[in-house]
C-alpha cells in the first residue's frame, strides 16, 4: 500500500480500536454512566486518529489526557488500562516519527503531568516513579526504532553505492584489460606485416623493371608505413602501461618453463602436461593462452594456499582447452589481488570466441577451464611464415 493509504488504515483502525476497548472497560464500572468513561478519552481516541499523519498530536493527546479526567471529569471513576496503553503507543509512535529532543520532551511532559494530577487529586507520590517509568521506557522503544531505521537506510545506501562502485571498478578492469589486449593484438599485427613486407621487398627485387615490380615497390612502402604507424600507436599505448619493457619477448605458451621455473621459486609447484600434437598458434592467442595460465596460476599462488597446481593444455585440432587445477581453498582463489581475475581471464577467452569456466573442484580445491578455439584451419604462427 502507499504510505498515505497505510496512514489512513492506521488511523482509523488506532481510533476504532481504543474507542472499542474504552466502551469494554467502561461496562466493567457498576454504577458509572458510560459518558463518565468515555469523556475522558476523547483526547486520546482523537490522538490515535491523527497521530499517524500529525505524531505531535499524538504526543499532545497523550500529555494532556490525564489532566483533563482529573480536573473536567472530577467524577468520572478514572482512566484505566485502555488509556495508559494509548499513551505508551502515542509517546513510542513520536519518539519514532519526531525529532529526539521534541519526543523526549513531550515524554517528559506526558509523564509529569498524569503524575501530577493523580497526585493533586489525592495519590502518592510514588506515581512520578511509575510514570516516568511507563513513559521514558514506551520513548525508548520508539526511539531504538527510530535509530535502526535510519541505519537500515545508511546501509541500504552504503550498499547501494558499494555496488555502484563494484560495477564502475569492474568495467575499469575490462577497459585495461582490453587496452592491454589491444596493444599485444598491435605487436602481433606489426610483426606479420613486418614479414609480409620483406616478404614482398625480396619478390621485388627479383621483378624490378617490370610493371608487377612497380605494383610490388607501391605496397613494399605501403606495408613499411603501415608498420611504422602502428609502432607509434602501440607506442602510445604503452606510455601508462604496466611498465613493462617492449624490448621482452613476448608473452608466450613456449616460455611456460620459464614461468613454472619462476613460480617453483616461491613456493609453489607447477605441473604442466600436454595432451595432443601442439599447434602452432597465431600470436595473439599464443598471448592470450599464456596470460590465462599466468592468471590462473597467480591466484594459486595469493588465495589458494596450495603448495602445487597443475596445468594441462588439451590440443585438438579445431581448439585449445587450457586446464589449472589445485587443491586449495576454493572458492577464495577465484580473486586476484584486485579481484578481477577472472573478469582478465573470461576478456581474453571471449576475445576468440571462447570460454572460460571456474568453480570449485569435488574434493576441494579450485579448477580454471577455458577453451580457445581454432577454426577450421589453426593460423600459422609468425615464426612460421617468416621461415
Amino acid at each position: 500500500m502507499s504510505p498515505v493509504v497505510t496512514r489512513v488504515a492506521m488511523a482509523v483502525g488506532g481510533a476504532a480500536l481504543v474507542t472499542a476497548a474504552s466502551l469494554v472497560e467502561a461496562l466493567t464500572y457498576r454504577g458509572a454512566p458510560v459518558g463518565g468513561v468515555l469523556l475522558p478519552m476523547a483526547a486520546l481516541i482523537a490522538g490515535a486518529a491523527v497521530a499517524p499523519f500529525l505524531p505531535a498530536v499524538g504526543v499532545l493527546a497523550a500529555v494532556v489526557s490525564f489532566p483533563l479526567q482529573v480536573f473536567l471529569t472530577p467524577d468520572s471513576p478514572g482512566i484505566g488500562g485502555t488509556a495508559l496503553i494509548t499513551m505508551m503507543v502515542l509517546i513510542a509512535y513520536g519518539g519514532l516519527r519526531l525529532p529526539p529532543r521534541w519526543s523526549a520532551l513531550g515524554a517528559a511532559l506526558a509523564a509529569l503531568g498524569a503524575a501530577a494530577s493523580i497526585v493533586v487529586d489525592g495519590e502518592s507520590l510514588f506515581e512520578f516513579v511509575f510514570f516516568a517509568a511507563t513513559m521514558g521506557g514506551a520513548w525508548s522503544l520508539g526511539w531504538l526504532l527510530r535509530r535502526e531505521r535510519h541505519r537500515g537506510a545508511e546501509l541500504r545506501a552504503l550498499a547501494a553505492a558499494l555496488a555502484a562502485e563494484r560495477e564502475r571498478s569492474g568495467r575499469l578492469a575490462v577497459v585495461e584489460e582490453r587496452a592491454r589486449i589491444s596493444r599485444e593484438l598491435h605487436d602481433a599485427v606489426a610483426h606479420t606485416v613486418s614479414v609480409m613486407t620483406l616478404q614482398v621487398g625480396v619478390l621485388r627485387r627479383r621483378l624490378q623493371e617490370t610493371p608487377e615490380g612497380e605494383v610490388l615497390r607501391a605496397v613494399e612502402e605501403l606495408g613499411r608505413r603501415s608498420v611504422d604507424e602502428l609502432r607509434r600507436v602501440v607506442g602510445a599505448l604503452r606510455e601508462d602501461a604496466d611498465g613493462a619493457n617492449p624490448l621482452d619477448p613476448a608473452p608466450s605458451l613456449a616460455r611456460l618453463d620459464a614461468l613454472v621455473a619462476e613460480l617453483d621459486g616461491v613456493g609453489l609447484a607447477v605441473g604442466v602436461r600436454h595432451d595432443g600434437e601442439p599447434v602452432s598458434l597465431a600470436p595473439a592467442m599464443d598471448t592470450s593462452a599464456y596470460r590465462i595460465v599466468a592468471e590462473a596460476l597467480t591466484n594459486v599462488l595469493r588465495h589458494a594456499g596450495a603448495g602445487e597446481a597443475e596445468v594441462v593444455l588439451t590440443h585438438r585440432r579445431e581448439s585449445l582447452t587450457i586446464t589449472v587445477t589445485d587443491r586449495g581453498a576454493g572458492a577464495e582463489a577465484t580473486r586476484s589481488d584486485d579481484g578481477h581475475g577472472l573478469l582478465h581471464m573470461r576478456e581474453r577467452a571471449a576475445l576468440f570466441g571462447g570460454t572460460l569456466v571456474a568453480g570449485p573442484r569435488e574434493g576441494g580445491g579450485f579448477r580454471v577451464e577455458a577453451v580457445l578455439p581454432l577454426g577450421p584451419s589453426p593460423v600459422a604462427a609468425a615464426g612460421s611464415v617468416a621461415s
